[in-house]
């Protein structure tokens, strides 16, 4: 039996309703997960700081203010030493969180428009160089201007 990769049309129907709804969503929101990211890169107060900021000049966004970074005390919490750093953009923010110890690098990228994925990932592989990354890529506030 040949199976027709076509459209019936009622499916036709509900994908450009579908189309229609996420082009008039709220937002997109990327969620990157990248390992193996260099020790060093994961504890670097600077390089994460460096990477927020041309991350957002990058991707054309508008920061509120500057990139913030914290380091996780150590002593306290060493299975979750490692930085963590948010800016806060007009269009809505992007978080990164490292582990330093287990080379392991996160970062969530909201905005309240369009968002080219391939292009944030792009940016994030050439300067994090990971062994291995996923992502997962949502639609937000689908009923926002319905």
């Amino acid at each position: 039996m040949e199976h027709s990769l076509e459209l019936q049309p009622a499916a036709r129907s509900d994908a450009l309703a579908r189309s229609v709804t996420e082009s008039k969503a709220f937002g997109r929101s990327l969620h990157a997960d990248f390992y193996g990211v260099r020790r060093e890169l994961c504890d670097d107060l600077g390089f994460c700081y460096a990477l927020l900021d041309q991350l957002v000049e990058h991707l054309g966004m508008h920061k509120q203010s500057p990139p913030y970074i914290f380091r996780s005390p150590e002593d306290q919490f060493p299975d979750k030493a490692g930085l963590s750093g948010w800016v806060p953009l007009i269009e809505s923010g992007i978080s990164l969180h490292t582990l330093t110890v287990r080379e392991f690098m996160t970062f969530d990228i909201y905005t309240c428009g369009e968002l080219d994925a391939s292009k944030c990932l792009e940016f994030l592989c050439a300067r994090l160089a990971p062994t291995k990354y996923e992502h997962h890529y949502l639609v937000r506030g689908l009923a926002y201007h319905a």
